[in-house]
């Protein structure tokens, strides 16, 4: 997982012609749960696809049906429906990769090497960041509490996260911008968390290395029990490694 800090290519991505209409792909997905008999949380009643099809903010089925760890046919139902999206191996594998990885705290020093490395990327993809060598404040809880940390400060990634659907219409046109508001709500119920989701995007928006990849900053801290922030005296790391059970 922390090959971040160094560089591995990724694999290429499927050059599979792909459905461009998301409401198809909402379509497909509800019919590849339909296909199943045995998902631990779906009921007869649930079967079928809604008509009309509801917005993917509202259509909870679809936000967290194929997320389940204890469902026999899980691995499969989700290859099913990434196999219809751009890139969708690609992305597929980081799901898999998060879903079988188990948490472990990092330490202040790891998690500012993360940080520092992230940002620098970021900057270099000519998206707006804090100096990435500049002084790294760590904030633990219960000092200060997540309301008084963030109460002005912003994500250091806030804007590459809002430049990522620009990139992905860059890379694969309507299809690319399609796909990634299509998957916005489902990868944030995967562990309600925007850093997770943006990671398992970043294959729809960039064809870079895996080294060259910003996303995996956020994902890593969030994985180690950390969570970074950017406000008028620069970056900080926030500790929330006992806050997700992480240390005692």
């Amino acid at each position: 997982m922390f090959n971040f800090l160094r560089r591995k290519n990724l694999p290429s991505g499927s050059e599979t012609p792909v459905p461009r209409d998301p409401k198809e792909w909402q379509r497909r997905w509800h019919q590849i749960l339909d296909s199943y008999n045995d998902h631990p949380d779906e009921k007869p009643d649930d079967k079928g696809v809604p008509d009309p099809l509801p917005d993917m903010d509202s259509d909870f089925r679809l936000q967290f049906g194929f997320w389940f760890t204890d469902w026999k046919n899980a691995r499969q139902a989700r290859r099913r429906a990434f196999s219809i999206l751009p890139r969708g191996d690609q992305m597929l594998a980081r799901v898999e990769e998060h879903l079988s990885v188990r948490r472990k705290p990092i330490d202040a020093d790891y998690a500012t090497m993360v940080l520092r490395k992230g940002v620098d990327l970021t900057r270099e993809l000519g998206a707006e960041a804090a100096d990435p060598f500049g002084h790294v404040r760590v904030m633990e809880n219960p000092k200060i509490s997540p309301q008084d940390a963030f109460a002005r400060a912003d994500s250091p990634f806030v804007h590459l996260r809002a430049a990522l659907g620009e990139m992905a219409a860059r890379e694969h046109g309507q299809a690319g911008s399609a796909a990634y508001y299509f998957l916005s709500e489902p990868l944030y119920r995967l562990a309600s968390s925007y850093d997770v989701s943006d990671w398992v995007k970043w294959p729809l928006c960039s064809h870079s290395t895996a080294g060259d990849d910003p996303t995996t900053a956020a994902y890593l801290l969030w994985n180690g029990g950390w969570s970074a922030g950017w406000d008028e005296e620069g970056l900080f790391l926030y500790d929330r490694r006992r806050e997700f059970g992480l240390i005692r």
